[in-house]
């Protein structure tokens, strides 16, 4: 019996699923710290306006709506201290009562020319940018009572303040640009401030499409590199279990395990390669103290398995004092694939085959360099030696993967690093990274 379509395994569906819920969880937790730093600086903006037209009346002589001034100030502060603590909806809620209530007092004493009717776009500003696309029915109710508030203050004057004394025309032409200077500054930084959200999201959006497509590729060529080098070991291995199926005599056989556990040495290798490509891309920087003196020792101690190590001279110019901030992991990881290959691509005919490893401080950046007297790289090669997968010569049985990490890890730590090589005399590997 078959059936059409794909068939997706439960933990790939649920994992799917998580991710999904990840990607939803960091857009809403983007737009929620968006909306909570506008909240706050609306409510500092409406208590520096209630502060600019406390000190307005006063020196107009109009004590009579001090307290409503004071009321403005302390509830923009409220509203600031409910918006840190987590209450969004009523510190927006608190804010547009505030400002509606403010704007309808002073609009309703039957003088439209001194232009207060300009801050019903700023309350109505409010309620549209603060609430938000998935409280559209409250967005309409409370634009609806900001215009129903606006036609009733103009078409029927109420007079619940006092109409202000001693107007003269110079005043109110006065107070008509404060209010249309505000409204203009408060519309314009609303629109600015969203520009600039904008803006970083726009960036960040790019950013991860870059990755995304850079990821992608590289994928596409993991997935080909990465099978045909676990085939080539596998299929050694398939042949060498025929052939010691086959021998009879104990020397055949000991070679034949001998070759099998080389076959099984390159693939743990490349295995470890995966790993540490793996565990660089995952986890965040950890950084600690690192004594560079005793990494570059641990990572020469691990090496000391290469059959090439017993030839090669090293010396180590680094000051026993020499402390950086760091990830220790991900700087092993440099100096094993760095030091590996300065080991394994020695110069045969040389006869003083020589590694000179160093490292200085210069204005917080740390500079290794790692100095060879190998074979070298020639110049055709040394654009893509970075790449993932390249390889640039044939001796050994190396990934291509190296070199790659090397790259991919010093940049997660901040740094650079660069080559000089020239083929038969040797290479400098230059390393900078950040101390701290």
């Amino acid at each position: 019996m078959t059936t059409s379509g794909s068939f997706v395994p439960p933990s790939k569906s649920k994992s799917a699923a998580a991710a999904s819920a990840r990607g939803q969880l960091q857009v809403d937790d983007f737009t929620q710290a968006k909306m909570t730093r506008l909240r706050g600086q609306f409510a500092i903006v409406a208590a520096v306006v209630g502060a600019v037209y406390a000190t307005l009346v006063l020196t107009m002589g109009e004590y009579n709506f001090i307290p409503w001034h004071i009321l403005l100030i302390g509830g923009s502060a409220l509203s600031y201290y409910l918006n840190k603590a987590g209450h969004h909806i009523a510190s927006t809620l608190l804010l547009f009562v505030l400002c509606n209530s403010f704007v309808y007092l002073f609009s309703s004493v039957g003088r439209p020319q001194d232009g207060i009717f300009f801050f019903y776009f700023i309350t109505n500003t409010l309620c549209i940018v603060l609430i938000g696309y998935r409280y559209q029915w409250l967005i309409a109710t409370l634009v609806l009572i900001t215009l129903l508030l606006a036609i009733f203050a103009y078409l029927v004057p109420t007079r619940i303040a006092p109409v202000p004394q001693n107007i003269t025309p110079q005043i109110e032409r006065g107070i008509f640009l404060i209010n249309l200077t505000i409204s203009l500054l408060f519309g314009s930084y609303v629109l600015i401030i969203l520009m600039r959200v904008n803006h970083q999201a726009e960036s960040n959006l790019i950013s991860k499409h870059h990755e995304l497509a850079k990821t992608n590729e590289e994928l596409d060529r993991f997935v080909y590199s990465a099978s045909h080098d676990m085939r080539a070991p596998l299929s050694s291995l398939l042949g060498l279990i025929s052939v010691a199926e086959k021998t009879q005599t104990p020397d055949e056989t000991a070679l034949c395990l001998s070759m099998m556990r080389q076959r099984i040495g390159v693939m743990e290798g490349f295995l470890k390669e995966i790993t540490d490509y793996s565990r660089n891309v995952r986890t965040v920087v950890e950084k600690k103290p690192i004594n560079i003196l005793n990494a570059v020792q641990a990572s020469l101690s691990s090496l000391n398995f290469l059959d090439e190590r017993s030839n090669i001279e090293i010396t180590l110019q680094v000051d026993p004092e020499l402390v950086i901030f760091s990830d220790e992991s991900r700087l092993l990881v440099v100096l094993n694939n760095l030091l590996a290959n300065a080991i394994k691509y020695y110069d045969t005919q040389k006869s003083n085959p020589v590694i000179k490893i160093s490292a200085t401080i210069h204005q917080s950046r740390l500079t290794l360099t790692i100095e060879d007297n190998g074979v070298g790289i020639s110049a055709e090669h040394q654009a893509r030696i970075f790449d993932m997968f390249y390889r640039a010569t044939t001796r050994g049985e190396g990934s291509g993967l190296g070199l790659y990490i090397v790259r991919e890890t010093i940049q997660k730590l901040g740094g650079f690093i660069k080559l000089q090589s020239v083929a038969g005399t040797g290479s400098i590997f230059t390393v900078t990274l950040p101390v701290a």
